[in-house]
C-alpha cells in the first residue's frame, strides 16, 4: 500500500472528460506494468520469441488505448506514450540505454501503429501534459508515486555505495526537477513519494539500517535542504498528513 495524497481537493482537470480518474490510475498502473514487462522480457527473452513477446504487450496497450471514443483514445495513448517516455528516461540514466531495448522496441510498435492524423492528435495531447500542470493531474501522481517507489527500492537494494549513490542522485535530483517544472503542483508529487517512501519504511520494517537507512535519510535530508521554503513546509505537511492517515487506517483494521 503507497500513500495516496491526492483526496485533499485537487485543481480542475481539463482532461477529466475525457480521462476520468479512474481512467487515469489505469493508465498509470498499466505503464508501470508495461515498463517492469518489457525489462524482464528483455533480461529473459531474445530473437523472435522476445519479439512476439513485445508485440503482444504493445498490442495489449493499444487495445486498451482503444476502448473509447476516438478523441479519449488518443488521450489515453498520449497517457500511455509520456508514462513509458519518463519510466524509460528516468531508468537509461540510472542504468543505461541498452537495458532498455525492449521498451523501445514497444514505443515503436505503438507510434508506428498510428496514422498521421492519429499521431498528430496524440501528439497535441502530448503537449498539453507538459504545458498544463492540471492536466491529467491524478495519472501524474500515480505513475510518478509508482516511478519514485522503484527508484527508491532500487537504491536500497543496490549493491554497494556507489551504486546507491548514483540511484541517490537521480531520484533526489528528479523529484527537484519535478518541482521547478510544475512551480504550483510539483509539491503535491513530491509530498506524495515522501508519504509513499515513509510508508513502505513503516510497512515492511524498511531501511531501518546500514547502507539502506543511511540512504533514505540522505534523500529526505537533500530534499529539505534544497526544496525552497514554501514548498518544503507543504510538501511536509502533505506528507504528515497522508502518513498519519495511513496509520490511522491501520489501526482501524486491526481493531
Amino acid at each position: 500500500m503507497a500513500a495516496d495524497t491526492t483526496q485533499q481537493t485537487l485543481p480542475a482537470d481539463p482532461m477529466a472528460d475525457l480521462a476520468p480518474r479512474d481512467v487515469q490510475l489505469q493508465a498509470a498502473r498499466l505503464v508501470h506494468e508495461a515498463f517492469a514487462a518489457a525489462l524482464r522480457l528483455s533480461a529473459d527473452g531474445e530473437g523472435k520469441q522476445l519479439e512476439d513477446a513485445l508485440a503482444r504487450l504493445a498490442s495489449h496497450l493499444r487495445e486498451w488505448s482503444r476502448m473509447a471514443t476516438t478523441e479519449a483514445a488518443h488521450l489515453r495513448m498520449a497517457l500511455l506514450l509520456s508514462g513509458l517516455d519518463q519510466w524509460g528516461l528516468a531508468y537509461s540514466k540510472a542504468f543505461g540505454a541498452a537495458t532498455l531495448a525492449g521498451l523501445s522496441a514497444i514505443l515503436a510498435d505503438l507510434r508506428d501503429s498510428m496514422d498521421l492524423a492519429e499521431e498528430g492528435a496524440c501528439q497535441h495531447f502530448l503537449d498539453a501534459l507538459h504545458a498544463d500542470e492540471t492536466a491529467a493531474l491524478e495519472f501524474k501522481i500515480a505513475f510518478r508515486r509508482e516511478l519514485h517507489l522503484s527508484l527508491w527500492h532500487t537504491m536500497i537494494a543496490a549493491e554497494n555505495r556507489e551504486q546507491a549513490e548514483v540511484l541517490l542522485k537521480l531520484l533526489g535530483g528528479m523529484l527537484l526537477a519535478l518541482n521547478r517544472a510544475m512551480p504550483n503542483l510539483g509539491w503535491r508529487l513530491v509530498a506524495d513519494a515522501s508519504a509513499s517512501i515513509q510508508i513502505r519504511c513503516l510497512q515492511h520494517g524498511l531501511a531501518a539500517s546500514g547502507l539502506e537507512q543511511e540512504m533514505t535519510e540522505n534523500l529526505f535530508a537533500g530534499l529539505q535542504a534544497e526544496l525552497p521554503e514554501a514548498e518544503r513546509e507543504l510538501v511536509n505537511q502533505l506528507a504528515a498528513e497522508a502518513v498519519s492517515a495511513w496509520q490511522e487506517a491501520r489501526r482501524s483494521t486491526q481493531h
